[in-house]
């Protein structure tokens, strides 16, 4: 994980025409150039780069008692260092990760984690689902920004979002009713135990705070992409952490957040679909910019189907490490019934045969394609060289 965005600074610097559009680069070349405040200090290069490209998105993490229920150490101690470590750079928290999962174009550098704080409304009526008698998340939410307001002499004013961070999983624990859920409306977020403080949980929440929705599945299924922090499967535990994360963001979220490099992409506007032979394209990992290939395909299916398929290349590294094998996974973006208006609905996988001479294959449906991928020895990268015709 640590090259990622070393990388992500390099083809963001490249983009801006400040670095050579291809070929090796001089890291100690970089660092004269850039002239970073750490002399020497590739991390100080990485992080005038990013300071440059990214958008500063800081969270307000406020943690929070419920009415009358006095202190508890033993319970909130814990948390409390969870939620410090976990957005306090060089920890490999969300910061590290939304720096790397946006390659660049976001940090939430500049968070903090309040204090311990008594919001107005009591356990029993905190569940996040108002037709069971809870007062709904939004409400949950209000009440931990009115309760920092009220203590006065810590604003919220210049934080993005505010996250609300509970000790306890339901409204009633005996019965386990009222559950305590993340929240999904935009306004902020609710975290709550065991299921809340984990890095995944964390960074899907922070995920929809920036606008992003459920990936679907070929049935519209929610939660289905197998790799991809909105729907937060195979996640995976970091070196140094107890918890787990989740993988990064996929291709069609990042081209509809405007983070995917440009000049990296490939696209296709339908003109492949009448050629006989298809089309064949080299791809490499969106987190190793330094291959030889494209990083990120999208081939339209107009006029037929008003939608572009998007191609990524995942390899068990990074933030993807929990995915265990090389994928190219088949993805499109659209209104998905029952997950969100427009979101990334996953098609279907191909896994990458680890020797060159052989191929895989599969035929995806939805837009009666057939997808052929090998490994390629022509790009250095990894590279593999991708293969659409028309079934």
């Amino acid at each position: 994980m640590a090259t990622a965005p070393l990388m992500s600074a390099v083809e963001r610097l490249r983009e801006r025409g400040q670095a050579p559009a291809t070929g090796p680069i001089s890291v100690r070349n970089l660092i004269r150039q850039v002239q970073p405040d750490r002399r020497g200090s590739v991390r100080g290069l990485m992080s005038k780069v990013f300071a440059s490209t990214a958008t500063f998105r800081p969270y307000a993490v406020i943690l929070c008692r419920f009415k009358g229920d006095p202190p508890d150490p033993a319970r909130e101690a814990p948390i409390e260092r969870f939620f410090q470590r976990l957005f306090t750079p060089g920890t490999g928290g969300v910061i590290e990760y939304w720096r790397s999962a946006s390659l660049g174009k976001v940090d939430v550098t500049g968070s903090r984690v309040f204090d311990w704080t008594e919001i107005d409304i009591p356990r029993a009526k905190a569940g996040s689902d108002k037709d069971h008698g809870g007062i709904g998340r939004e409400a949950l939410i209000d009440a931990a920004v009115n309760a920092v307001n009220r203590r006065g002499g810590e604003p919220l004013a210049g934080f993005f979002k505010p996250i609300a961070v509970f000790s306890y999983d339901w409204a009633d624990e005996a019965q386990q009713q009222g559950w305590i859920d993340g929240s999904a409306d935009g306004q902020g977020r609710v975290s709550a135990p065991p299921h809340g403080h984990n890095g995944d949980f964390v960074a899907h929440e922070i995920g929809h705070g920036f606008g992003l929705d459920h990936d679907g599945g070929p049935q519209n299924q929610a939660y289905y992409d197998p790799c991809c922090v909105m729907s937060n499967n195979n996640r995976f535990q970091p070196d140094g952490w107890p918890v787990n994360f989740a993988p990064a963001l996929c291709l069609p979220h990042l081209m509809q957040m405007g983070w995917m490099y440009p000049r990296r992409t490939y696209v296709d506007t339908g003109g492949w679909m009448d050629r006989p032979d298809g089309i064949s394209v080299p791809l490499g990992p969106i987190n190793r910019p330094i291959a030889r290939g494209n990083l990120g395909i999208t081939l339209a299916l107009r006029p037929r189907l008003d939608w572009d398929y998007y191609l990524e290349y995942v390899t068990p590294t990074g933030w993807n490490v929990g995915v265990n094998k090389p994928y190219l996974f088949i993805r499109r973006f659209g209104n998905v019934p029952g997950v969100g208006a427009a979101t990334s609905q996953y098609l279907a996988l191909i896994e990458i045969p680890d020797r060159p001479d052989v191929a895989a294959s599969v035929h995806e449906s939805m837009g009666d394609t057939i997808f052929e991928a090998r490994l390629t020895t022509l790009q250095p990268g990894p590279v593999i060289r991708v293969t659409a015709t028309k079934g």
